[in-house]
């Protein structure tokens, strides 16, 4: 392994000493080993700092930093990244790891070759399964621009097709253009946001092989992501429509900052801010009640799903995926 690795995973830590060791061992045990895990911890107890210990002093990969106050969930993210950045300037790649998934252990060899043999692409995930208490879920819903050599026609994509952002955001990145798209900003959906820019920059690579599983969180509601997110009071302009703040940033971005530059110009920038406005305005409005309602009907137990979830179901006649 090189003094610096290829790829580092940054960790933003928060109370679940429960599944904080598997979660590490799973990072720890990758087939491709060259590899740092950043970990910030937003929430430091006794027991996580024990059980990063006990991995710390027989794995020198590891660096653990306990943040003096709460950041907050945005705060979090983005110090898991910048922190790696800084400890490791020349790393190429970048992943967000949280500290109770599980990563298959060719999660990193196989999306790494991914992105290694295709240098237009920015991005890479894989098909992913979701764990529930009892069973498993896998998700039927992909996203994939590789070939697409249109900006535009990647954003149209992204913004209106088949890119789930909770699935997508925990791929393997290149970190420069990943700083390039602002990382994670204070503003809903921080997750969808910087995969919009991200997907502007460069193709994203879908590996239809299971590679991630995830454990399934609580409903989605915006008033939850503001209190996750912002320690705080939260900021006046997180009461506007997620799409107006992202329209937002990608003026600030694209136009103001000229971020895009030289593959996207600051006129282009605006004319893909203006068209990822009007794409998400339309594609809330045009969401079928029906399509919800069908969800509803087939839900096991009369248990609710996240709205990932809800948007992860097949259309009507495909289909059902049984647990595993």
């Amino acid at each position: 392994m090189s003094g610096t690795p290829r790829a580092v995973f940054g960790m933003p830590a928060y109370n679940r000493a429960d599944r904080l060791a598997q979660t590490l061992e799973s990072l720890l045990t990758q087939t491709d080993a060259d590899l740092a895990v950043v970990i910030v911890d937003d929430k430091p107890t006794p027991e996580v700092k024990a059980i990063v210990d006990t991995y710390s002093a027989i794995d020198s990969r590891i660096h653990y930093e306990p943040n003096p106050v709460r950041l907050g969930m945005i705060g979090n993210w983005r110090k898991a990244f910048v922190r790696a950045r800084e400890l490791y300037p020349h790393c190429e790649y970048f992943a967000w790891a949280s500290d109770h998934d599980l990563w298959h252990p060719r999660w990193l060899e196989v999306l790494r070759g991914a992105l290694d043999a295709n240098p237009r692409a920015v991005a890479a995930y894989p098909q992913m399964q979701r764990l529930f208490p009892t069973w498993r879920r896998a998700i039927l819903r992909t996203f994939d621009t590789t070939g697409v050599a249109s900006p535009l026609a990647r954003l149209r994509g992204a913004t209106t097709g088949r890119m789930t952002a909770g699935n997508c955001i925990y791929g393997l990145f290149r970190a420069d253009a990943l700083a390039k798209a602002g990382v994670f900003r204070p503003v809903l959906a921080p997750d969808r946001q910087v995969l919009l820019e991200l997907v502007l920059l460069g193709e994203f690579i879908h590996v239809p092989e299971v590679l991630w599983y995830r454990e399934v969180a609580g409903m989605f509601s915006y008033g939850r992501q503001r209190q996750m997110f912002f320690p705080g009071r939260s900021p006046l302009h997180t009461y506007l429509p997620a799409n107006v703040q992202h329209f937002g940033l990608f003026v600030w971005d694209f136009v103001v900052r000229g971020r895009g530059r030289p593959t996207i110009g600051r006129v282009a920038g605006l004319g893909y801010a203006l068209a990822q406005l009007a794409l998400s305005t339309r594609r809330e409005l045009t969401k079928e009640d029906a399509r919800w309602r069908n969800v509803a009907e087939r839900l096991p137990f009369g248990r609710r799903f996240t709205r990932d979830e809800a948007e992860d179901e097949p259309t009507p006649g495909a289909a059902p995926v049984d647990p595993a």
